[in-house]
Parts: structure tokens; sequence; C-alpha cells
């Protein structure tokens, strides 16, 4: 089971534990992840511009040449044939075009911030032309997979997507404004969508997920119980405090709190019937408080440090967090000394993520083999890289930045 609760649930599980309640360290990581998230989009929407120059792939293939709309550049094409793939040429101006799309899209309109570009992450001309052809050939292939297997996407799959793209950004709005900052569109983004929903559909055509038998479920854990034993499953009762609150609010939720665990110690309520009367949070509240297993989630540093300490049916004393002030039930306890041999020793809900972790990597590795056959079949021929390409710059001299290793 995932935690429930985004009041008690850790930020970003990789950060070190002393950052979770630095205000400074907060704004840093924010900024960094902010930073993170525009990179990412850069390179989607590069992504995208190279799928929708494929959106008429079908009628181009039957002209035998794959090619993008024709535009007025201040750099010289050379024209050619860059690739074959399936009998079908993609053009040197469109591998052209696109590189140098990336070039103003990253900044490095000069030859020598180009060439530093590419110093720093292990390229040359030739390698980055290649990878460009090869990303092409790729989406030509699984559109026509796509097509051989007859796959469709609705609107509505797509709709569903965008939303939830959308949320995952902070907002429709801040997505929004950070597409356009590109040069793109909520219509071109919701392109990429469909292609990337009709690949996932082809995943599940050529390579359908399976079910893991109980064995390779057995098998998955014992290989990986250093990670999985020891785990807790807790419920919460939060009385919330603002993080401006003034000290005296403070002090009152805390009295809050403690009157709801006098009364748990006491007997007068279970801890489900106080959490019911007296939690402020909302995601775990209707479930008696419970917030899953700690070793399938990551919870914030301090409820995570009391919650280890505890054994099953043992109530904590006032824990206090970023979120306000918790009290923490340990409910049910995983642990096996040596290996796991019956999948009756696993709780259900751990049972469930490792299925579908087995589930997932048994897929994906059925659908790398089918790739793999389907584009050697494809036979992708790459001619030689032209000498008076835009992109052709000397490397000679320039070294690695300090740093550009990430």
């Amino acid at each position: 089971m995932m935690n429930k609760s985004p009041r008690i649930k850790r930020d970003d599980a990789s950060k070190p534990e002393d950052a979770a309640t630095s205000p400074k360290a907060k704004g840093e990581q924010k900024k960094g992840h902010k930073e993170k998230v525009r990179k990412i989009v850069m390179i989607v929407v590069v992504i995208i511009g190279c799928a929708a120059m494929l959106l008429s792939v079908t009628a181009m293939a039957c002209s035998g040449v794959l090619n993008q709309v024709t535009s007025q550049e201040d750099y010289k094409l050379t024209g050619g044939v860059a690739a074959t793939v399936k009998g079908v040429n993609i053009t040197e101006d469109t591998i052209t075009k696109q590189i140098m799309a990336v070039r103003n899209a990253y900044g490095y309109g000069s030859n020598g911030s180009w060439a530093q570009y590419l110093v720093d992450n292990d390229l040359t001309p030739e390698s980055y032309r290649e990878q460009v052809i090869n990303n092409y050939a790729d989406q030509y292939l699984q559109q026509a997979a796509i097509n051989e297997h007859d796959i469709t996407v609705t609107d509505e799959e797509v709709e569903e997507a965008w939303q939830n793209a959308c949320s995952s950004y902070g907002g429709e709005d801040e997505f929004l404004e950070q597409l356009k900052s590109y040069g793109y569109t909520e219509d071109s983004y919701k392109s990429s969508l469909k292609n990337s929903l009709a690949q996932d559909k082809l995943k599940e055509a050529v390579a359908p997920a399976e079910d893991p038998t109980d064995q390779q479920i057995i098998d998955y854990l014992n290989e990986n119980l250093d990670t999985y034993n020891d785990a807790r499953r807790s419920s919460n009762l939060l009385i919330s405090v603002d993080s401006d609150a003034t000290d005296e609010e403070k002090a009152e939720a805390k009295a809050k709190a403690q009157e709801a665990l006098d009364k748990i110690n006491s007997g007068e309520l279970s801890f489900e019937d106080a959490v019911e009367q007296y939690s402020d949070d909302t995601g775990s509240k209707d479930d008696g408080g419970d917030v899953g297993w700690d070793k399938l989630t990551s919870f914030v540093t301090e409820y995570q440090d009391a919650l280890s300490q505890l054994s099953v049916d043992q109530v904590s004393e006032i824990v206090e967090t970023t979120y306000g002030y918790h009290i923490i039930k340990c409910t049910d306890y995983f642990h096996v000394d040596g290996d796991i041999t019956s999948i009756d020793q696993v709780p259900e809900e751990i049972r469930d993520y490792i299925s579908n972790i087995v589930k997932t990597q048994a897929q994906s590795e059925a659908y790398t083999t089918w790739w793999n056959d389907y584009k050697e079949k494809a036979d992708l021929q790459i001619n030689p890289m032209p000498e008076d390409v835009p992109y052709d710059v000397s490397l000679e001299g320039v070294t690695k930045s300090t740093g550009s290793a990430e």
C-alpha cells in the first residue's frame, strides 16, 4: 500500500535527513527541482518537435522520403540522404534542422559554445548526428509498428494524460507557460502524449504483462530482503499546525494532541476513534489513520524515526514535524530470519508492490527483445556525414568544463 497521507510523506526521498527541517535547504531543493524540471521540459519539447515532424510519417513513407516542413534558416543546407530505414529515406536536411533547433533551444548558437557542449557530453558532431538519426528512425519504426497492430488512442485518454502532466508540474497555467516559453503549445504537447500512449499500448500488444508466480515474488524478495525486511505499517493522528502559526497556536495544537493521547492511553478512546474525533489528516482519517508501510514510501524524518522505535500495537508519544503534532501507532511488522520460503510470510500490500515490480521488469525485458529484433529487421543504414553541415565544428583544444559531469 502506498502512503495515503501527503502530510507525513517526505517531498524527496533522496534528500539528506537534516534537510527535512531546514527552510534554507528546502528553498535550495525547490530551486534545484525547478531547474531540473526546466531541463526536462526542454528535452520534452525538443522531442515534441521531432515527433510533430513525423506526424505525417505514413504519407511520407509512401513517397519513400522522411522530411520536415521547409523553413527559412540562416545556415546552409546540404541536401542528400542521411539514412534509410525500411527502405525509407531520412533526409540530411531533416537532421540538420533538428540539430540546429537543439542548438538554439539550449543557447549554443556560437561554434565555441556548441563545441564545449559536445565535449562536456562526450559527443562529436558525428556521434550527435547519429543519435538524432537513430531517434528519427526509432520514431518512424514505432509509428510503423503502431499502424501494423491497429493501435488507437482516444481523445479522452489524451486529456487524462494531459491533466496528469499539468498536475505533476504544479498546475495547467504554470505548465503551459513553461511550454510556451519554448515555442510549443498545448496541441503540440498533446500530440506527443498521444504518441506516448500509443507506444504504451504497443508494448502491451507485443509484450503483454503477466502476473508473476508466487515463487518469482519470493525470489525477488529474497534477493532484496535487506530493502524490505523490518518494514512497519502505521496509523497516524495529526493535529496540524500552519507554517506561520504563532507560539500560542502551536501550544494549543500540542495541548489538543496531548488530550487525544491521554484518552488513548487511558482506554477512553481507541486509537481509531481518536483519529476520527481529532485528526486533521484527511488523507488517512477515513481509514482509521492508516498510512501504509514505511518501506513502500518515504516519511518525513521525525515520523520515520519515531515509527522505527515502535513494536506492533504500540503508540508513540507526541511527535513534532513541520506538519504539526503526530501520534503514531504501529499496526504491523514484517520481519524474516533467513530466507522467505512461503508467500504467506509476506503481507498482502508488500506482495502486491513486489508483484508490480517483477511484472514491469519482465514486460520491459520482453519488449526490449522484441524491439531490438524489429529494429534489426528494419535495416537502418546511416550514410557518412557531409563535410559542410553547419553543426560540424572543430573540437581540437576543447577540454571538459570543470564540474561538467552530472
